[in-house]
């Protein structure tokens, strides 16, 4: 019986976070990295991506430091309470299930944030997400918090985005 509740507790976390991220990890974060392009504010750096989580989204951490690795992007991970120590440098803040303590800290020192989760830009948590629009992958962005970070992008990104305020 034991046995049998965990795993049902197991599949009811993956499922929660399949709901949450709707374009794989290793998706999203390959459409992350050309709005990093175009984002001006990072253009001609070495970005560096700290994956900011909980134990609720530890599923996701491997995938997305793989991912980012994958691309060349330097990517490491810490949880919320990490974030002063092990963030502070980051270009790029990605923010995972159950993170959303770092939108203070993405304010706080003007790094931005990004996150598998269209609902964190649509409620104006995080700047950036992919997300699904007509069944097709789709760049999400919230200006009004992308202001608040420091960031600029270039109008080519919103001219293919959906665009929150």
């Amino acid at each position: 019986p034991l046995l049998l509740a965990l795993s049902v507790i197991i599949s009811q976390a993956h499922s929660v976070q399949a709901q949450e991220i709707p374009v794989p990890v290793n998706l999203h974060v390959v459409l992350l990295k050309k709005v990093f392009s175009l984002c001006k504010t990072l253009q001609g750096k070495q970005i560096k991506v700290v994956i900011v989580f909980t134990d609720a989204s530890a599923l996701v951490i491997d995938e997305a430091l793989t991912g980012f690795l994958a691309i060349g992007i330097q990517a490491s991970a810490c949880k919320p309470n990490q974030m002063a120590k092990e963030a502070s440098d980051a270009d790029v803040v990605y923010i995972a299930p159950g993170a959303g303590a770092a939108q203070k800290f993405c304010e706080d020192k003007g790094i931005l944030s990004v996150t598998g989760m269209p609902s964190l830009v649509e409620s104006g948590q995080s700047t950036v997400s992919i997300g699904i629009e007509a069944g097709k992958p789709k760049v999400f962005i919230h200006l009004t918090r992308s202001k608040t970070e420091k960031q600029e992008f270039s109008s080519d990104l919103f001219k293919v985005a959906r665009v929150y305020r």
